[in-house]
């Protein structure tokens, strides 16, 4: 049984994570900004031919994150129905409490701890279930963007020598089908414990419409982070066609998104990983590391600075 929140020693424990939390976060940010400048040149930004893509990139940084808040409320509802306001405030403190955590796993815990009522498990499902559409999103992009290169620009990554496009193709279908078969037959079973049904049955909460609707809003989401990216590779002088970028982008995000990583080395691995697609295409390391570092900056710094304001109202003990 978990004691009441109210308990002062709770409370002491309670202040303590929020503390712990904060300071590594802002510590991490700081860390990270303060060699910024070394790679980051402001004067590019804002530059007259710069300075009104700069702005449309960070407003859509708003668009995002309100995509994810629409996203969660619609998740979260069926457990306990939130605002558009709440569920922005969560997704915020989730940023938080993900930037200095591997592969940003502590991003479910900023909206499962954030909630009133909800049981915290069938929470962390939900957020589990958005978490999946999201990679979802970018894997099939990725797979697209991975043939369009192969087929459009012929044997872009020159792997037809080791395996056919279209054996890679089947092998990655395969792969599909094999976890929705384990999926399929996990769900099936009925000899479950009660204990675990109910966080099994979590799955099947929503009805196909709203999974549609959480796709669509992942999408969206894709979308506009993809045209993030793709303005600010234009801001730093990285030039190619438009397929060209999209595809390279979505190849770097499905990479990126797949790799484990530490917060320590998650932004040089992101760099790296945006070095290896679109030196390719360009010479200019220092731009595209500027163009990844700018991104970082705008969809998870700032928004992780905000959501810090949101971080002691986290409820880690029952009330």
């Amino acid at each position: 049984m978990i004691a009441s929140q109210n308990t002062p020693f709770y409370k002491v424990i309670s202040l303590f994570i929020k503390s712990v939390i904060l300071f590594f976060s802002f510590y991490y940010i700081y860390d990270k900004l303060n060699h910024a400048p070394l790679i980051l040149d402001l004067s590019t930004l804002f530059s007259s031919e710069n300075k009104w893509f700069t702005l449309f990139i960070v407003a859509l940084m708003f668009v995002n994150w309100g995509l994810e808040a629409l996203k969660w409320k619609l998740l979260i509802a069926p457990l306990e129905p939130i605002g558009f306001k709440s569920s922005l405030k969560g997704i915020l403190c989730g940023i938080t409490m993900s930037i200095f955590t591997p592969n940003r796993i502590g991003e479910f815990a900023g909206r499962v701890f954030f909630l009133e009522k909800a049981d915290k498990i069938q929470a962390s499902l939900m957020s589990l279930i958005g978490s999946f559409f999201q990679l979802s999103v970018t894997i099939i992009a990725g797979i697209f963007a991975f043939f369009i290169l192969e087929k459009k620009y012929y044997d872009f990554f020159q792997i037809q020598q080791f395996i056919s496009t279209n054996d890679l193709f089947f092998l990655i279908a395969a792969f599909i089908l094999f976890a929705v078969v384990i999926v399929f037959i996990l769900f099936r079973n009925k000899n479950t414990s009660e204990k675990f049904k109910k966080y099994i049955d979590t799955f099947k909460i929503h009805s196909g419409k709203n999974l549609n609707t959480i796709f669509n809003l992942s999408m969206l989401r894709y979308i506009v982070f993809a045209t993030q990216y793709y303005f600010a590779l234009k801001v730093f002088g990285i030039n190619g066609g438009t397929i060209l970028l999209f595809s390279l982008i979505a190849l770097t995000f499905l990479v990126t998104s797949v790799i484990p990583t530490f917060a320590l080395t998650e932004i040089a691995v992101r760099s790296g990983v945006a070095i290896y697609f679109f030196g390719t295409i360009s010479t200019s390391h220092a731009s595209i590391l500027a163009a990844s570092l700018f991104l970082w900056i705008i969809n998870l710094a700032i928004p992780a600075l905000i959501g810090g304001v949101f971080v002691y109202k986290l409820k880690f003990f029952k009330e």
